[in-house]
């Protein structure tokens, strides 16, 4: 294992605290992953007190209070797809995260993005190594162990590269600042320590990982649940899925309850892939 940068010990060391804050409100993923659920807004009550506006003025407070007419209400909106009651609930999830499942996940646009960014901080100096179960279809494992120890060797020396160029710059910055060639640095971000740093981000692979706030509405998260959550979905997001939905369902029940009943029943036992093949990885 190659030594970490400073930004990736910390992020490792907030995601330890993280765990015993919220143990039941966090999940590890794969060798640097993570997931928390840190916030929700409004709850099944609000989806049934939003949705009957214009016939009552008596409001339930929580979902505890639900009658079977609360609930029957509740599966009959979501099945005949009324989305707007589903749009006042919200979520907040922080999850760290290899770039190629975040440009998948992005495609998910009806939501708030905020990312890592490393035209001002150094990446994270860690990569998805995959395990054997993603490196395995129906039982042939695709990458075999030599294949794996080059894909860390390789992965290790670009994040080297990269320390060794940044540091490489800045010196040649500083000495330049001392010859009198470069003004003193004034306040704020330096333009050539920012610069050094949007060009040797262009060397890090898809495998590093990244660092992601994502706020979404139930109507968008259900979206992003149907189809990550399939079992033609990549390994890798399908994992972040499903322990979004199990943080998710933890928290509000009924909803996880009656949304899984209503994909379940949007896929006809006929077709083809309702049937079909899970994607091979054990």
């Amino acid at each position: 294992m190659h030594e970490i940068n400073k930004a990736t010990a910390e992020l490792q060391e907030e995601m330890a605290q993280r765990i015993a804050l919220n143990p039941g409100g966090t999940r590890r993923i794969g060798n640097f992953g993570f997931i928390e659920l840190e916030e929700t807004w409004g709850d099944e009550a609000t989806i049934i007190n939003t949705a009957r506006i214009s016939t009552t003025n008596q409001r339930l407070r929580n979902g505890h209070e639900f009658s079977e007419r609360d609930r029957a209400l509740l599966y009959q909106l979501l099945r005949d797809q009324h989305g707007t009651p589903f749009e006042t609930v919200y979520f907040r999830f922080r999850f760290i995260a290899p770039i190629f499942v975040l440009r998948q996940w992005v495609k998910h646009r009806v939501s708030s993005w905020n990312e890592f960014s490393m035209r001002y901080r150094k990446p994270l100096s860690i990569a998805y190594v995959p395990d054997a179960a993603a490196r395995t279809v129906d039982g042939f494992a695709v990458l075999d162990e030599a294949a794996m120890g080059e894909y860390e060797a390789l992965m290790a020396q670009l994040f080297a590269w990269y320390e060794q160029q940044y540091n490489a710059a800045c010196s040649r910055i500083d000495l330049a600042r001392e010859s009198g060639e470069l003004d003193p640095k004034e306040g704020g971000r330096d333009p050539y320590r920012g610069r050094a740093r949007e060009l040797l981000r262009n060397v890090m692979p898809v495998a590093a990982y990244s660092d992601v706030y994502w706020t979404v509405n139930f109507r968008s998260l259900m979206n992003f649940f149907k189809l990550r959550r399939k079992k033609d979905a990549q390994y890798e997001i399908r994992e972040y899925a499903d322990a979004a939905f199990a943080l998710f369902a933890a928290r509000l029940p009924l909803l996880a309850e009656t949304m899984q009943r209503v994909i379940d029943e949007s896929v006809p036992a006929a077709d083809p892939a309702a049937v079909q093949k899970s994607s091979g990885h054990v």
